[in-house]
């Protein structure tokens, strides 16, 4: 089970956010303070029976309730078939409402409640509420089941059948079944159906990695309620019961509660109580200075907690790194330990999938899915690692979800736009929204798989998706003019992003058009820099580009960039085009006229 797609409305900054498709590898990119944090922080409050931390304050109007809605997807056979009262088609559709008020006495109260869709069979006889509908408030439960076949399922062990033993035997029979038709689902509360205990079970398991200013504190074995924490607790004890030595540690365990607490049958064989005496005498010592005190003190007994497996790995794991001194991780540098972080949750959920450990196909099938969410994975990664990271990322995708908000254009590809919301919040009354685009926008498949080529030898056009305002310009050279002319105008000192602009190189003018689908299928801004060639704007390459504006501005330049400067053939390379603009006496006021034109959207 994936989630495919949510709606989040009335949280912290987001009024409304409208449907956001959730793919496998799900980026949320957009300026600080837009909100990426906030669709995040929803996520694991819808997958989190309960309220989840959630207080007024998260409430971005405290009169209206916090709406979130689910759907979910590619649901396996065991799925379907223990929550198929519930689906719609082949979805799964889900609202949680978490509603804010004020008690008696001042203080604010949070209720939550699942709203879900849900669908009767069709025939009245499998749910007892058909039944009542059609047989009336008494009907003879025993002679219906007799007439349909339900008996086996719904006699109880003194052989009689009754509206109770009727519906848990319903249970049964529905699942034992595959070929029962439903009605139409219905929304409605489905609180009383155990939604929030049984239904949120079944869901994906999310864990959220923040972007925390110390990530040694995700690691540090003080620490129990991190989330890698969580993970090594969740995960270990199936990890070390596959071992075929487990048993020794089950009754080492044993044999070390036995010598530190009495045993409960000690009055009745005290010669089979093997703890240590020693506590014994502590416990009359105890207990005769107790009852000075308080006479009405009968005895007094101490009890020595032993943690369970599990425990011993969510709180007694320490992790040593030799990395040419064996020190504790700890000691080591942000980098170091946020890379043993993703090392550790690739290992542990390899784990799950049984890539570690053979498990049994039953079992991996029967496993939750599992969604990672994680706030800028880039923090304290070496930029030249950032790449590999972002594998890991994509790999772990193809069997499972990971939802990540990034500032780093080594997290993205320009290609796999569909992959990328882009947060925005204009305004505080319009809240957070996420802007997105199908996948199919670009033309043919093989015209995407050109765009993926042409774009796969670098990084710097996935920057669009973090430009204020982008230019669209066909090659380096133009890059260069640009730059070299706004440094000598005073511009900008070094770079066009000091002002709003990242200039974007499409690589040919054929390619342009499909950078302006983009940018206009995502509402970003973009000016367009077009050489006409000595052509008319008729002309067939021209015209597409300047039907795409849709409202942008284009600054023409009536021939090539070489003759505007008075210069005849082309630079050919970005050396030659460099040692040019190199010296500022070679810009000439109409390519200074052009560059302020440019920079002035």
């Amino acid at each position: 089970m994936k989630l495919s797609r949510i709606r989040i409305q009335n949280f912290k900054s987001i009024v409304d956010s409208g449907n956001l498709d959730i793919n496998s590898l799900q980026i949320l990119v957009g300026e600080n303070n837009a909100g990426k944090s906030n669709i995040l922080k929803a996520v694991k409050l819808f997958l989190t029976a309960g309220k989840n931390g959630i207080d007024e304050k998260s409430f971005f109007d405290k009169s209206q309730p916090i709406v979130i809605t689910a759907e979910f997807c590619e649901l396996g056979g065991p799925e379907r078939k223990n929550i198929r009262k519930y689906l719609r088609g082949d979805l799964l559709s889900l609202e949680k409402h978490l509603i804010c008020s004020v008690d008696d006495s001042g203080k604010y109260d949070i209720d939550v409640k699942y709203h879900g869709y849900i669908a009767n069979p069709c025939d009245w006889w499998l749910s007892t509420d058909g039944v009542n509908e059609t047989k009336g408030s008494r009907p003879r439960w025993a002679e219906i089941a007799e007439e349909y076949g339900l008996s086996d399922y719904v006699t109880t062990e003194s052989g009689d059948v009754n509206k109770t033993s009727y519906e848990k035997g319903l249970k049964k029979y529905l699942l034992d079944h595959d070929d029962i038709l439903y009605d139409e689902p219905a929304l409605g509360d489905t609180q009383a159906l155990g939604i929030s205990t049984y239904l949120v079970d079944q869901l994906p398991e999310f864990y959220l990695l923040p972007a925390i200013t110390d990530y040694s504190n995700e690691i540090d074995r003080r620490s129990s309620k991190t989330v890698f924490r969580k993970l090594m607790g969740e995960l270990s004890e199936r990890i070390i019961s596959s071992d075929p030595r487990y048993n020794e540690v089950e009754s080492t365990i044993q044999k070390l509660v036995c010598l530190l607490n009495p045993d409960d049958n000690h009055d009745l064989e005290p010669e089979r109580d093997e703890r240590l005496e020693t506590l014994g005498i502590i416990e009359s010592a105890l207990h005769e200075r107790i009852s000075r005190l308080m006479p009405s003190v009968i005895s007094i007994r101490l009890e020595v907690l032993i943690d369970e497996v599990k425990d011993f790995f969510s709180r007694g794991v320490a992790i040593r790194i030799d990395d040419g001194v064996m020190t504790d991780v700890l000691d080591k540098g942000h980098g170091l330990q946020r890379c043993v972080v993703f090392g550790l949750l690739q290992t542990l959920i390899a784990n799950v999938r049984g890539e570690l450990i053979p498990i049994a196909q039953e079992v991996s099938q029967d496993q939750n899915k599992i969604i990672l969410a994680i706030e800028e994975p880039e923090l304290y990664i070496h930029p030249q690692m950032q790449r590999p990271v972002y594998g890991v990322l994509k790999e772990f995708a193809q069997t499972d979800q990971v939802i990540y908000s990034t500032h780093s254009p080594a997290f993205i590809d320009v290609w796999k736009y569909h992959q990328i919301g882009v947060v925005r919040k204009d305004t505080i009354e319009l809240g957070t929204k996420v802007h997105q685009c199908e996948e199919g926008i670009l033309g043919t498949p093989e015209e995407r798989r050109g765009f993926q080529f042409l774009n796969s030898f670098g990084l710097e056009q996935n920057s669009l998706f973090f430009a204020k305002h982008s230019i669209l310009v066909e090659g380096e050279q133009d890059v260069i003019a640009l730059i070299a002319t706004g440094r000598k105008l005073g511009l900008f000192e070094e770079f066009p992003e000091e002002i709003g602009y990242s200039i974007i190189v499409t690589g040919s003018k054929g390619e342009l058009p499909k950078f302006e689908i983009l940018l206009n299928a995502f509402g970003l801004p973009f000016t367009v820099l077009l050489e006409l060639d000595g052509n008319d704007e008729n002309e067939e390459t021209n015209k597409k580009v300047l039907d795409l504006l849709n409202g942008r501005k284009c600054v023409k330049i009536l021939r090539t960039l070489e003759d505007l400067l008075g210069r005849t053939g082309h630079f050919g390379r970005t050396f030659t085009a460099k040692k040019f603009f190199e010296n500022p006496d070679n810009i000439n006021p109409d390519l200074e006229s052009l560059a302020r034109d440019v920079f002035s959207s």
